[in-house]
């Protein structure tokens, strides 16, 4: 019996023993309960936990940063990653602004001390900031060290004309990627002014003058402002128009001449000074209607040299070939009645 007593109190140890070295440990039984709790890792700390309705972080992501790195780093939490994507979007209002300009005339020579106004896009209590300069010297000018997404640029000077196309200027700065401006101190934008002359005392006049479409002639008196069957007169105009087709298109065509003189058509926005030559008897638009470029109407804007060279004028023209039960020509005219060639008003 004495014997026995050991014995059985070795069994069970040993019983006890094996127990213990086959019991799961708590991380394995958690695993069974909730896999994705095990298999998840911390978030990354390299992405900014504060969220848009504190202060900004004041990291700022590469452009083009995806965002897929989240759900590999295992986060639950999706109301927050939704805010840190947000927030960390707002790198496109943190980019850094630069800007290098320079102001010439119409003669390509620099323009000293020309006003440049600054607008920018940026996370301001306004969402706009605003700067101004002069150019100096040489016509240079620049913004340095703000932050924003796009900027306007707008430059003057008193005594001088601002183009209608470079009166606001406007750079992206955050988008689209890749392609967003770049500046450049050793390349500045160029901006152009033209120097206002002193002008002269011209007939101006903006008159819409009828036509009939049977390709009778009529002569505009620009001096008079009148528009006749018989000269004198600075232009001549023409129009002849079809029936409509099931489209609603017609063959339709314009000629403006002048009867002692010559046209010249020209781009320039300050048409200020008339040509010496190169003028031509003719203007003409001619459509059909079965072109495919067909248009219900058109615009020319030239010089002309009437009456035997003894006047000068510019015109711009918007053509209207079926109007009412005619056509009509909208002329927007400027005649200098002396015979120079100068066609700046005065101011």
């Amino acid at each position: 019996m004495k014997r026995t007593i050991p014995v059985i109190l070795a069994l069970l140890g040993l019983l006890l023993l094996a127990w213990l070295l086959h019991r799961p440990s708590p991380a394995v039984r958690q695993s069974a309960t909730n896999p994705v709790a095990a298999s998840e890792s911390p978030p990354s700390p390299s992405f900014p936990q504060t969220r848009l309705s504190k202060e900004p972080t004041n990291r700022t992501p590469e452009p083009g940063e995806t965002f897929s790195n989240f759900s590999k780093a295992g986060i639950t939490n999706w109301e927050e990653v939704a805010q840190q994507k947000q927030e960390a979007g707002l790198w496109e209002w943190k980019v850094p602004i630069n800007f290098y300009g320079r102001v010439v005339d119409q003669s390509n020579e620099p323009v000293a001390g020309a006003t440049a106004n600054f607008t920018w896009n940026d996370l301001s209590p306004t969402g706009t900031s605003r700067d101004s300069t002069t150019s100096d010297g040489d016509g240079l000018f620049r913004l340095e060290n703000r932050m924003g997404k796009g900027l306007s640029v707008s430059v003057s000077k008193e005594g001088y004309y601002t183009p209608t196309s470079e009166k606001i200027m406007s750079f992206e700065y955050a988008y689209p990627l890749g392609q967003a401006f770049k500046p450049d101190a050793g390349n500045p934008v160029v901006f152009h002014l033209r120097k206002k002359g002193h002008g002269e005392a011209l007939i101006h006049g903006e008159n819409l003058f009828g036509f009939d479409t049977n390709g009778t002639i009529r002569y505009l008196d620009l001096l008079a402002g009148k528009n006749t069957l018989t000269p004198p007169g600075d232009l001549a105009v023409q129009f002849t128009r079809g029936a409509r087709n099931s489209d609603g298109k017609y063959d339709w065509s314009v000629g403006i001449s002048v009867p002692d003189g010559g046209l010249l058509e020209s781009d320039d926005e300050f048409m200020f000074e008339a040509p010496t030559d190169g003028y031509q008897p003719l203007i003409q638009i001619k459509m059909t209607a079965d072109d495919p470029s067909w248009a219900s109407g058109g615009k020319k804007k030239f010089f002309f040299q009437s009456r035997g060279g003894s006047i000068y004028g510019r015109a711009e023209a918007t053509i209207y070939p079926r109007y009412q039960k005619g056509a009509a020509i909208a002329l927007d005219y400027y005649v200098n009645p002396t015979g120079s060639r100068c066609l700046e008003p005065q101011q």
